[in-house]
């Protein structure tokens, strides 16, 4: 095992565990965790004895999107675009990866940590656990590829649902849309996700690694990336952005 000071890495029966290690922040997105998220799937990616990768959340949320801190000291469009793409870069990762990914979600998933645990191939979660897309209550749009990945599996007309109202979904309604593989228990919930990982271990790499690159197709993925990254620069830099972060740090409505 061995822990960057925002992610805990280590390795069980052939899976790889990497950990979202702020559960004082409910594992919200800095630059400093996606740049240890990247480094770290970079070296599963690199180790022939990752045969999967489950990503989860220390505490009890599995991450709850980007940090609101680091969103209201952004100070110009280049800061605001950078500051897109490090995130979206973690999502590329796994989308891009030859190995099979889980995300064990353990509570909330809200907007990239929504998306994050939807560019991994399977999703186990807790019957606790929340997903909300949120975005839009802070004046933004779905980044880290959820405008290619949500409509994929739920169709346009329940995509834009969850993405403008936006609504909260629990884990058995998740499931139900096919977002999440298997509801558990809290105390069964890492249990299930390790026999997950074990028996996506034993598979042949090769035919796994060449499902996931017909199924994903990280071109268009990257490409609808770059299309968001400019797009949530705008609307970081703008005034809906800048009111509905600070009605959310002072606890009031917003007023768009």
């Amino acid at each position: 095992m061995f822990s960057l000071k925002e992610v805990i890495f280590e390795k069980r029966d052939g899976a790889a565990w990497v950990t979202m290690n702020r559960p004082e922040a409910l594992n919200s997105l800095t630059a400093e965790l996606c740049a240890g998220l990247v480094e770290t799937l970079a070296e599963c990616e690199r180790d022939a004895c990752v045969r999967a990768v489950v990503l989860t959340g220390a505490g009890r949320a599995f991450c709850a999107g980007g940090d609101l801190k680091t969103l209201a000291a952004l100070k110009s469009r280049e800061e605001a675009e950078a500051y897109v793409r490090t995130a979206g870069a973690v999502a590329l990762a796994v989308i891009r990866s030859a190995k099979p990914y889980v995300a064990m979600v353990n509570g909330a998933a809200a907007g990239a940590g929504f998306n994050l645990a939807l560019a991994c191939d399977f999703v186990c979660a807790s019957k606790k656990a929340k997903f909300t897309q949120a975005f839009s209550t802070i004046g933004l749009i779905s980044d880290c590829g959820g405008n290619f990945l949500l409509p994929r599996l739920v169709g346009p007309a329940m995509a834009k649902r969850l993405m403008m109202l936006p609504e909260t979904l629990s884990a058995d309604e998740a499931a139900a849309l096919g977002l999440v593989s298997a509801v558990a228990d809290d105390a069964e919930l890492a249990e299930k996700t390790a026999a997950l990982a074990a028996r996506l271990a034993k598979q042949p790499p090769r035919a796994l690694a060449e499902i996931k690159k017909f199924q994903n197709d990280a071109e268009l993925f990257e490409a609808a990336l770059h299309r968001e990254e400019k797009i949530q620069a705008e609307l970081i830099c703008g005034g809906e952005c800048k009111e509905g972060v600070a009605a959310f740090l002072e606890k009031r409505e917003p007023k768009f």
